[in-house]
């Protein structure tokens, strides 16, 4: 569980996030949306301990995030724009590396870290890549790379920020299976924030609006409709609903 309280964030005197308070209850996916500039990325960013807010605080099961990098990567995993800092690493052992926070000191990685490893291959289809340095890898698939290694660690909380950007649709359904049947043991906890407003109601339990550093609306992703894009996003949109699932989807009208 994770549970926000009082969140603040100031810099060079302007506010990003704004009083923010939110509990995420184990086994839950939060969607997060808004437009550019609302606060999304600084608010993930801030959760995840990569950046000290100026009031408040974040509990991981009623803790802070310890200060130990290692440990806290048992805690919490965040997944953004960062780029590897060695594009010779080969896949399977860059992946493999993600199992850092759990390994013993001077003990080779366990026969479960390379279970895990293979699991999250085989879930992002990467098998005929694991070979290949990540840094000669397709776009596409280098994402793929990025958002296995962040579940591959196997923190208590997973936070991914755009995790859609260059997803083509079997990597996007790859990725939905993926954050459901990782929080589905109902231990852990997931926030996503991504443009992909379908993507986002397909995905998460519960969805979270934010507007200027702020929670403008939360609720379940039935309150998707027409009148909330317009009011947040400024477009005109019909919304149907998935014949399978019964979640909102949302369409554009056609340019004219």
């Amino acid at each position: 569980m994770i549970d926000i309280k009082n969140l603040s964030l100031v810099i060079n005197n302007a506010v990003i996030l704004d009083d923010i308070s939110l509990t995420v209850n184990d086994g839950e996916t939060i969607g997060i949306i808004g437009k550019s500039g609302s606060g999304k990325t600084m608010f993930l960013k801030t959760v995840a301990g990569l950046v000290a807010p100026s009031d408040g605080i974040v509990l991981f099961n009623g803790a802070r995030l310890p200060k130990s990098a290692r440990t806290a990567g048992t805690i919490v995993s965040y997944c953004g724009g960062a780029v590897p800092h060695n594009p010779d690493e080969g896949l399977y052992n860059f992946l493999l590396l993600a199992r850092m926070s759990h390994k013993k000191a001077l003990r080779p990685f366990s026969d479960f870290d390379r279970q895990v490893a293979e699991e999250y291959i085989q879930v992002f289809g990467l098998g005929p890549f694991r070979d290949r340095s990540i840094g000669l890898l397709p776009d596409g698939i280098f994402r793929r790379v990025l958002l296995a290694y962040a579940l591959i660690r196997g923190a208590g909380a997973l936070i991914l920020d755009n995790p859609t950007n260059d997803l083509d649709i079997v990597s996007l359904k790859m990725l939905k299976k993926a954050i459901a049947r990782y929080v589905m043991n109902g231990k852990r906890v997931a926030l996503v924030c991504a443009n992909d407003l379908n993507f986002i109601t397909q995905t998460a339990d519960r969805l979270i609006v934010m507007e200027d550093g702020r929670i403008a609306e939360t609720g379940t992703v039935d309150m998707i409709n027409a009148d909330l894009v317009k009011q947040y996003f400024g477009i005109d949109v019909i919304i149907s609903r998935n014949i399978y699932t019964g979640k909102p989807e949302i369409h554009f009208f056609p340019d004219t």
